[in-house]
């Protein structure tokens, strides 16, 4: 609070407590000292009780961009949990959809998939809510959501490699009468 910025980095050095980390971050974002508050963030999201707090506090201020870049590198950390993947690819999906196809297809065994299946419907990213069912063995789900969605969900490749698996029979006949009619 006091705008010493470089001592209370040291102080949270030397304290490490997640709590001393995460008012020292805070108070970083609201200055716009991006530096040190990446520095206290990496202390912070290898904590998964406390990667969402972090995140509300960098969406607070609108500061997307350096909470994507703050989330990247703790994804190289070595004390990485698997909560940090799926939250990238839900920044991903709000703010660069662009990137998210390839993080799920790089990052898919790490992913907490339910929830990032929400984030894209939240999002309405239907190519990769198919590919996530998908990987999720979920393939009633992906033939439905391209059937719901087929504008911009389906493609002829992966509703062929979709329909020999799904197992509601009501379903498989729908997706006939879907793939003639598309």
């Amino acid at each position: 609070m006091l705008k010493k910025y470089a001592l209370a980095l040291e102080a949270a050095r030397k304290s490490n407590i997640p709590k001393v980390w995460k008012a020292v971050c805070f108070s970083c974002v609201r200055a716009g000292e991006f530096k040190s508050a990446s520095i206290c963030g990496l202390n912070i999201i290898i904590h998964p009780d406390h990667l969402e707090d972090l995140i509300q506090q960098y969406e607070k201020f609108g500061y997307s961009e350096e909470l994507i870049n703050l989330l990247e590198q703790g994804m190289a950390h070595q004390k990485t949990h698997n909560g940090i993947f799926t939250d990238v690819g839900i920044m991903y999906a709000k703010y660069q959809p662009q990137r998210l196809m390839d993080h799920i297809n790089q990052y898919s065994s790490r992913l907490h998939i339910p929830k990032l299946i929400r984030a894209c419907e939240q999002w309405q990213m239907w190519p990769e809510a198919v590919l996530l069912n998908q990987k999720y063995d979920q393939f009633d789900m992906a033939i439905t959501t391209m059937i719901e969605h087929s504008p911009s969900a389906w493609k002829h490749d992966v509703f062929a490699q979709n329909i020999i698996r799904i197992s509601n029979y009501d379903l498989y006949y729908k997706a006939m009468m879907f793939y003639l009619e598309e």
